[in-house]
């Protein structure tokens, strides 16, 4: 569900970025593909969190901008032939996975950018950039121009947009010996165990509907989440966030 730093056109405000127009609370599962796409892989991060985190950014072909699984706008098709238009000259000629030039230090532990666009013929183009946000000196402008593109987006979404929800919610749970448990909570299913510490589950219906009325929602995904114990006797540390159209 956006844009950011888009071309200059009748459809941007002064500041270079497009007007967003009214857009629903919540959004049909049902959505269209992403057109654009900004997220963050692997860092160091507890396993649930790395396993709940959202996209930072993700745009639709119908205009949808949804900012980290919290908050929503819609652009016009102008706006958003002009975002897609931006990003795809950003990101064109660059490797799948850049290389920030010589020099530059090595950031242990630090999380990947993945930034995309959909291309003409269709397909989504991505560019991986080891640790952009710690090192963005490092690496070429257009890739720098393509991160605050979206970054500016999503900045908009957060003061001129709307909550974000959806009929569906993932469910993460992760193992732990602290903290007193409370009751888990009813109508909620536990996420299968896999022998990994941590364990994941989506619902929908009425699942997702119990978990998102009595499960805390951590909304900055600290980590400070509430410990229940599940059905099958272990203590769970649990969050839950909204999914996306396309998940």
């Amino acid at each position: 569900m956006i844009c950011a730093v888009v071309l200059m056109s009748a459809a941007c405000g002064q500041d270079g970025t497009p007007e967003a127009s009214g857009a629903p609370a919540t959004v049909s599962p049902e959505g269209d593909r992403p057109v654009a796409v900004w997220r963050l892989e692997g860092g160091f991060l507890q396993p649930g969190l790395l396993a709940i985190r959202p996209p930072r950014v993700v745009v639709y072909g119908e205009g949808q901008a949804i900012v980290d699984a919290a908050r929503t706008l819609r652009l016009s098709q102008a706006e958003l032939s002009d975002l897609v238009s931006a990003l795809a000259r950003d990101l064109s000629g660059q490797p799948a996975t850049a290389t920030p030039r010589p020099g530059t230090p090595v950031v242990m532990d630090a999380p990947t950018t993945v930034l995309g666009v959909r291309a003409a013929g269709g397909e989504m183009r991505e560019v991986r950039i080891p640790a952009l946000d710690e090192s963005g000196d490092g690496y070429a402008g257009p890739l720098l121009n393509a991160r605050a593109r979206l970054d500016r987006l999503a900045q908009r979404a957060a003061t001129e947009g709307q909550d974000y929800s959806s009929e569906r919610v993932r469910l993460v749970a992760e193992e732990t010996q602290g903290g007193k448990a409370r009751a888990w909570p009813e109508g909620v299913p536990e996420p299968p165990g896999t022998g990994a510490p941590v364990h994941t589950r989506d619902l929908s219906g009425n699942a997702a509907s119990a978990a998102a009325r009595l499960i805390p929602y951590d909304a900055g995904q600290q980590g400070d989440w509430p410990v229940y114990r599940a059905p099958s006797g272990v203590s769970l540390a649990v969050s839950w966030r909204y999914l996306l159209p396309d998940e």
